[in-house]
């Protein structure tokens, strides 16, 4: 099903880096859309979207933004409409996607992805992906293999209200080559290149959200709160470095 959501993440023990400090807070904007031929996603993160122009901290933290956009295109509906065909019955096989993907970072500027998603039909699960796709980093030689996932689990707590359980992960599992990346320009306008390594990593986010629209009666389905807990590893392939991130998040259906 289609649907739009603003959240808003606040978080403590992220590293203090390029991106921030230990704590920061998170805008995030995500919209998943279908199309006649498979579906469209796109999400941003807008890092320290409520810090003042004179605050003292990186630059990344006044509103840095980080995100990406997919375009899905579904074999099975493309199957059909080529042949005519009635309805496709793959069985817990529910869709096959190619999906193109296009992702910009505040390290490594903009990354590309090729490659497929599949469709699971899993009991209770409101929806459960898979993925394989080539990662292609402008920035370092070579290509990776990613695989990936992300799954909704809607728990019904009586007439109440929901928990919803759900989040995503993304496996590189050889890393690319060496490269390097420009900074700047410093004080005297100066540019230089940094040496730079593609590294295996691995980075989850699991959410548990409570639906409290409908535990207020006010609307259900529109407001969530709960918490997401972020895992990461080689944090942008970085060795060694990890990532253990609670956060409290508001989230908003529009």
């Amino acid at each position: 099903m289609a649907q739009t959501s603003v959240e808003i993440l606040h978080g403590w023990g992220y590293n203090r880096d390029f991106n921030g400090d230990r704590e920061r807070t998170i805008l995030t904007l995500r919209t998943f859309q279908q199309w006649p031929y498979g579906t469209f996603f796109l999400s941003f993160d807008m890092t320290g979207p409520f810090t003042p122009p004179d605050a003292k901290v990186v630059p990344n933290e006044k509103g840095g933004f980080n995100g990406g956009i997919a375009v899905n295109v579904s074999m099975k509906k493309v199957g059909r409409k080529i042949t005519g065909a009635g309805e496709w019955r793959w069985g817990a096989l529910r869709d096959v996607l190619v999906s193109v993907q296009v992702e910009n970072t505040p390290r490594f500027g903009a990354l590309s992805y090729l490659g497929a998603v599949f469709d699971l039909e899993i009991p209770l699960f409101d929806y459960a992906v898979t993925s394989a796709l080539i990662r292609q980093d402008w920035s370092l030689r070579g290509v990776d293999l990613q695989l990936g996932g992300a799954w909704q689990i809607t728990v019904p707590l009586g007439k109440v209200t929901d928990l919803v359980f759900l989040g995503f992960f993304a496996w590189g599992l050889f890393g690319e080559g060496e490269g390097v990346i420009t900074v700047g320009p410093d004080e005297q306008g100066r540019y230089s290149t940094v040496p730079v390594r593609g590294r295996p990593f691995f980075i989850s986010q699991p959410q548990l959200l409570l639906d409290a629209g409908k535990l207020t009666t006010l609307v259900k389905g529109t407001i969530y709160a709960g918490i997401e807990y972020q895992l990461a590893w080689n944090r942008y392939l970085q060795q060694g470095v990890t990532e253990h991130v609670p956060q409290i998040m508001l989230k908003w259906v529009i």
